[in-house]
């Protein structure tokens, strides 16, 4: 390709680099406004699940009843009536908690006024290093009203099997919660979202329940760094076909010296 004189700069394009390092600058000029796009809707979504938590307490056991959509009322808060079934209790394994490990403890709760159960975390607690000693697990009889927050299942590890023990007592030890793998009786039906159980409430264990934070900054950061990407990419193309012009030298032409030439003249002369 034909070079590019500015000033005492030569720049001479290759064809083939030039062509890798256009799609490159656009690759990556691409990739963090994607970052940015991705940053706008983390964004509303976390708006939306703080504006949720301004919502009046949904009442369980009417939108049971009524099968309305559950979607919608992931972190709402929420109330429930009902009474504890005394079997399956589910503890979620390997769950972390001020450095210690422990269970999560899962109770289903029988509504009144429908054919419902609401499945309940009741919070953590810790876990014997002897794996065959369980821990005891209370609850109150009769009716109740308990308060929470709705929420989806808690997420499951990359590769965690979703192995099913079964231990005395009616406990069930899960690696991943599963709301099918959940036995329960005939023509009972299970809600599709968990209730949190509110510090405040009884029949629970440590609870220090926190909201999703999506952490939309996070996505800005890898915006700026693809966009750094693409000004390196483009400066280095430039920098290995950029040379300075051939008899300039610090800006100013290279030029003999006059003495110098006068005793080549002397010499010759001899």
């Amino acid at each position: 390709m034909r070079a590019l004189t500015f000033g005492h700069w030569v720049f001479t394009p290759n064809p083939l680099p030039g062509l890798a390092a256009l799609v490159l600058v656009v690759l990556f000029v691409r990739l963090g406004f994607w970052q940015l796009q991705r940053s706008d809707e983390v964004s509303a979504q976390q708006s939306a699940i703080l504006a949720q938590a301004q919502l009046p307490a949904l009442d369980i056991n009417l939108a049971g009843a009524a099968a309305e959509p559950w979607g919608e009322q992931r972190w709402r808060p929420a109330t429930v009536r009902g009474h504890w079934l005394a079997q399956p209790q589910l503890l979620l394994d390997n769950q972390p908690a001020d450095g210690r490990v422990g269970y999560y403890v899962f109770t289903l709760l029988r509504l009144d006024g429908c054919d419902c159960a609401q499945l309940v975390n009741r919070g953590w607690i810790e876990a014997d290093p002897d794996r065959t000693m369980l821990p005891e697990l209370k609850f109150s009889p009769g009716t109740l009203t308990l308060r929470g927050t709705l929420a989806p299942l808690p997420p499951a590890g990359v590769g965690v099997r979703a192995d099913v023990e079964a231990l005395p007592g009616g406990l069930l030890r899960v690696q991943r919660l599963e709301l099918a793998a959940i036995p329960l009786e005939p023509g009972v039906r299970l809600l599709p979202l968990i209730l949190q159980l509110d510090p405040a409430s009884g029949d629970g264990y440590q609870r220090k329940w926190q909201r999703p934070d999506l952490r939309a900054q996070r996505h800005v950061a890898y915006a700026v760094q693809w966009f750094i990407f693409a000004l390196l990419a483009a400066g280095l193309y430039f920098g290995l076909n950029l040379k300075r012009r051939q008899g300039f030298s610090d800006g100013a032409p290279v030029t003999a010296s006059p003495c110098a030439g006068s005793a080549g003249t002397a010499m010759s002369k001899r």
